[in-house]
């Protein structure tokens, strides 16, 4: 089955990855939980760290600091010399919340580049072309990440802001992080701000179950709603064609009752009468919805003093401040024809207008009623 969706999904597959990217900072903001931020600290090593390493000596060992990043901000922890127990069951009982470990600056390399903004889709393949005079390792031993600014810079350009690091200092963070039951969901430098997300990822994802895993509820959440509002609009469709279909067949029972009525109530005028009078009993002719259509057309200064219902005719006369416009509302009606004045419209000491009006009635079919 889930062989099958895959098939389906395929062809929507890049559209729906484009919505997860748009909608994921929402979710993110809505909910932003709290983070493990860990970052390195110097250790008593005089050499530089980045020179150590590429010596063949083994990375420095400097302590780690510990945070826990919330809405309320960054909270220090302590060091993992001496951190709390508290703290080390806390790590263990959520060992699987986000956690981000920032390796100490001077154990990565970072710097900027510029591209041109028409060159921007190729960041990824300029730096990595410029990565081997920009860093001391060689390309099988290098882990490196990178950003774009979103918007050009004075000289027209975009900023790539570049971080790179060797695999085997990314592991010794790693491994060492393991010892207090913590695996980092991304790994950067410790140059980026504590309080806000880590932006350049050198692991590039690869490690963030937890995001991959809201990316995978967002995209289910999507196609479920889809389906449930395809699945609507294809039963509203289906109720609708079942109304209509219903609506006919009850009009066509109640023709064959009328004439079945006609037919068994004699012949001659009394027939005829009794036809005149089932088919003033229709919604088009019933004198209550007649009434209740006048009262809705009607503008709201106007008052009827009185109001004929005869079988072919109405008239309808009292005062009003817009006489002059009755008529065409009046003929607007559908059920309705013929509306004029019956007498000259006079103006009253109250600044109101008396009319009468006498109107034709329309039949079924928007002939004058018989």
């Amino acid at each position: 089955m889930s062989g099958i969706l895959s098939r389906l999904v395929r062809p929507a597959r890049p559209l729906l990855s484009a919505f997860v990217d748009a909608v994921e900072p929402v979710f993110v903001a809505l909910a932003p939980g709290a983070r493990w931020i860990v970052v390195e600290v110097s250790g008593d090593r005089r050499d530089p760290p980045i020179a150590a390493e590429a010596a063949g000596m083994p990375p420095s060992s400097g302590d780690l600091a510990f945070y826990r990043v919330s809405r309320r901000g960054a909270v220090f922890l302590g060091h993992g010399s001496s951190l709390p127990e508290p703290v080390r069951r806390a790590f263990r009982s959520r060992g699987n919340a986000e956690t981000e470990l920032r390796l100490q600056a001077d154990r990565v390399v970072t710097t900027q580049i510029k591209v041109p903004v028409e060159a921007s889709g190729f960041a990824a393949q300029i730096v990595a072309s410029r990565l081997d005079r920009l860093t001391p390792w060689r390309p099988e031993k290098l882990l490196h990440g990178f950003h774009v600014a979103s918007k050009p810079g004075g000289d027209g350009q975009l900023t790539v802001d570049v971080v790179a690091t060797s695999r085997e200092i990314v592991a010794a963070g790693i491994s060492r992080l393991a010892a207090f039951g913590l695996v980092p969901s991304r790994v950067g430098s410790a140059g980026e701000p504590v309080e806000e997300r880590l932006r350049i990822d050198l692991l590039k994802g690869e490690n963030d179950t937890l995001r991959k895993t809201r990316r995978r509820r967002i995209a289910a959440g999507t196609l479920a709603v889809l389906v449930l509002t395809l699945a609507g609009f294809i039963a509203s469709i289906a109720a609708l064609s079942m109304s209509t279909s219903e609506v006919a067949n009850a009009q066509a029972a109640l023709d064959a009752t009328r004439r079945k009525m006609v037919g068994a109530s004699g012949s001659g005028g009394i027939r005829e009468r009794e036809a005149a009078m089932l088919e003033a009993k229709t919604p088009e002719q019933a004198s209550f919805v007649l009434i209740d259509r006048l009262a809705t057309i009607l503008p709201e200064t106007t008052t009827l003093d009185e109001l004929d219902i005869l079988p072919q005719s109405l008239r309808l006369a009292g005062t009003s401040t817009e006489a002059s416009s009755l008529v065409a509302i009046i003929e607007a009606e559908p059920a309705l024809s013929q509306a004029s004045f019956a007498a000259p419209v006079t103006r009253q000491e109250d600044g109101r207008d008396r009319f009468d009006i006498s109107v034709i009635r329309a039949g079924k079919d928007g002939a004058p009623a018989p």
